[in-house]
């Protein structure tokens, strides 16, 4: 795979790469967490199956972007879609806003720059799509994530429980103004 890195619109076909890409980041963003391993590979299906990613990717209520190398090759991808996380009192109602629900990249193409330009994007559809503000979930221990997402003007507003399993993780809910 090679940079410089492009965003296009994703083919129905390409559930399995996106479900691929999901799961790859997911362990090596995870890999320290003793999650058991029938939880994890539950959880890995239904959150970032292949039948999950046809279903959104069929469904007007999300959109998804995909990075691409100069090669082709798929980096990563995006994906809005309807907020679904726990609100703390005094936000804007759930139809006001939007959730940034994954944005994964493989390695080689992390610090490259693709990721601002996919935020970029997930700023311009929320925004035409009517939303006041964009939410998202991040585990408290992913620090990289959580710079990111500061940089990008978002701050930790509440808790948000999350299952892998019989396992909870701490994830915080943080939100950003559009």
């Amino acid at each position: 795979m090679s940079g410089p890195y492009t965003l296009a619109v994703p083919g129905f076909a390409e559930a399995a790469a996106l479900s691929a890409v999901a799961q790859e980041s997911f362990r090596q963003t995870f890999f320290y967490r003793d999650y058991p391993p029938e939880d994890l590979a539950a959880f890995l299906e239904s959150a970032m199956g292949e039948a999950r990613y046809a279903a959104q990717l069929s469904d007007p209520a999300y959109a998804l972007r995909v990075a691409r190398g100069d090669d082709g090759s798929f980096a990563g991808f995006i994906k809005g879609g309807p907020n679904e996380l726990p609100m703390p009192e005094g936000e804007p109602p759930l139809a006001e806003t939007w959730e940034l629900h994954q944005l994964y990249l493989l390695p080689e193409a992390q610090g490259t720059g693709i990721a601002d330009a996919m935020m970029d994007w997930l700023y311009a559809e929320a925004r035409a799509r009517g939303a006041c503000a964009l939410y998202l979930s991040v585990f408290v221990e992913n620090l990289r994530a959580k710079r990111f997402y500061a940089r990008h003007g978002f701050t930790e507003i509440g808790y948000n429980p999350f299952p892998v399993g019989a396992t909870i993780d701490d994830d915080r809910v943080w939100r950003k103004w559009l």
